[in-house]
């Protein structure tokens, strides 16, 4: 019976420690508009606007253009991205004026399928990374997302 109540109790120690190690490495994944307050239009410079982002798995791109003017449509390969290939799409969102992407790991051939404008510079190339992880040492409470979690010395809430 006693060995029942130790095993119990260290199985019970292992899962909370596991749980604590498993939300310490979990980030959540970021949002970007793109083209931040000019938004998915003619005349940005998405280079630019990349420039010193890092994009990872599951990470959100939000899209604003004015509805019906654009859209977002999703090619599946390098060659129909540099030649605004819309034969090769793999999906294409509504030209509501806003859409809501999710970065894939790899690269993400993202242009606008409306008449003209992909071959008129409306694309980007958005490589996905892995997914977002953290180390403990950066900072625990920005990693667990609660200010009210102490690792050390405190409760675990």
């Amino acid at each position: 019976m006693k060995r029942t109540k130790m095993a119990n109790k260290n199985l019970c120690i292992f899962i909370l420690i596991a749980t604590i190690v498993t939300q310490a490495t979990w980030v959540r994944a970021e949002e970007f508009i793109v083209g931040d307050d000019k938004g998915w239009n003619f005349g940005v410079d998405f280079q630019a606007w990349m420039a010193g982002k890092d994009f990872h798995h599951s990470d959100t791109l939000i899209f604003r253009y004015e509805a019906g003017k654009h859209n977002v449509a999703k090619l599946t390969e390098q060659a129909a991205f540099d030649s605004c290939n819309l034969e090769k799409r793999e999906w294409t969102l509504k030209a509501c004026g806003g859409n809501t992407v999710y970065v894939s790991e790899g690269p993400n051939f993202l242009v606008s399928a409306m008449g003209e404008d992909c071959k008129n510079g409306l694309k980007i190339l958005v490589t996905g990374k892995g997914p977002r992880m953290r180390a403990l040492s950066e900072n625990p409470r920005k990693v667990l997302g609660s200010p009210r979690v102490e690792l050390i010395n405190g409760p675990v809430v």
